[in-house]
């Protein structure tokens, strides 16, 4: 499959009159249902009012890429808008602007579709020619009639090994907890899976943990000169120093683990049904890997 089998004159807007892009996403939106793409007007239209997202995709400077998952359409489906001038993000905000609005609509089931139309597009708008072509056309169809944006391949399904980072911050159970904070810090990372001798994964240790347990630490001495004393899990308080306690004492035991052949697609899923945004990656029950929401976006948008 192709882009060009994704889109439809119809649903071509050059040029696209909106100054913002809320403005452009309800325009390319009506294109939808004149074209009767879609099943539930009413219901596509009280999505577009009441759950506009904050992070609408920004391909660069390029576009940007307004996207929703609703069944009030049957199948994925893309409109697309050219501009006369930059769209800015939010009223006047030129500092985030872009003539061509791409506004993806698809199923809640077909995440997998939706997911490679987007990276489909967003590797059609990386080209500087093809960014130049949308610019100068004039009508729908010679916007259609781009080779190089028409005929821009519909990635297959990618997997979590396709997109996952290998080169993993671990940390130990027995390790200080002022230790893995210093790493997480020094690595720049929100998480890191806690592993035994054969890296099986035993515990996730976040930067939530480093907060309940430390910072308190550190604003009670600053204010009061004292040491707090530290809850450790399941036991009674002690006088414990919080920086010296074991990972494996406050440590998230109960840790969701990928295979590395599951869809990007699937994983996009459960990270939305269970607002977590990175897991570890496990071959034959040891860490291989880690994916993050940021790793899936990145290849998305083909960085």
């Amino acid at each position: 499959m192709t882009l060009r089998e994704l889109l439809d004159p119809r649903r071509v807007i050059v040029p696209l009159q909106a100054r913002t892009v809320r403005e452009a996403t309800t325009q390319l939106a009506k294109t939808l249902e004149q074209a009767g793409d879609v099943a539930e007007p009413a219901r596509l239209t009280r999505l577009l009012k009441q759950e506009w997202p904050e992070d609408v995709v920004s391909v660069g400077g390029r576009a940007f890429l307004p996207h929703f998952r609703t069944d009030a359409v049957q199948r994925v489906v893309v409109a697309l808008g050219v501009a006369p001038a930059p769209i800015a993000r939010r009223g006047a905000d030129k500092s985030r602007a872009a003539r061509v609005v791409v506004l993806i609509v698809a199923p809640v089931a077909e995440a997998s579709a939706y997911l490679r139309a987007m990276s489909a597009v967003a590797q059609a708008l990386s080209s500087d020619e093809t960014l130049a072509a949308l610019h100068a056309a004039t009508s729908a169809d010679e916007v259609l009639a781009i080779p190089d944006f028409g005929e821009t391949p519909v990635p297959a399904d990618v997997t979590v090994a396709d997109v996952m980072t290998t080169a993993v911050t671990s940390v130990g159970p027995e390790t200080p907890l002022r230790e893995a904070a210093q790493l997480m810090l020094g690595r720049d990372v929100r998480s890191m899976p806690v592993i035994g001798a054969q890296r099986e994964v035993l515990g996730l240790l976040t930067d939530g943990h480093l907060l309940n347990y430390l910072l308190p630490q550190t604003v009670s001495e600053l204010s009061t000169g004292q040491m707090r004393v530290a809850k450790r899990k399941g036991r009674a308080k002690t006088a414990a120093d919080p920086g010296a306690m074991l990972v494996r004492e406050v440590m998230d035991r109960s840790v969701l683990c990928l295979a590395e052949d599951q869809t990007v697609a699937d994983v996009a899923g459960l990270m939305l049904s269970k607002a977590v945004d990175r897991f570890p990656v496990t071959r034959d029950g040891a860490l291989v890997g880690v994916l993050t929401r940021g790793d899936i976006v990145r290849k998305l948008l083909g960085a």
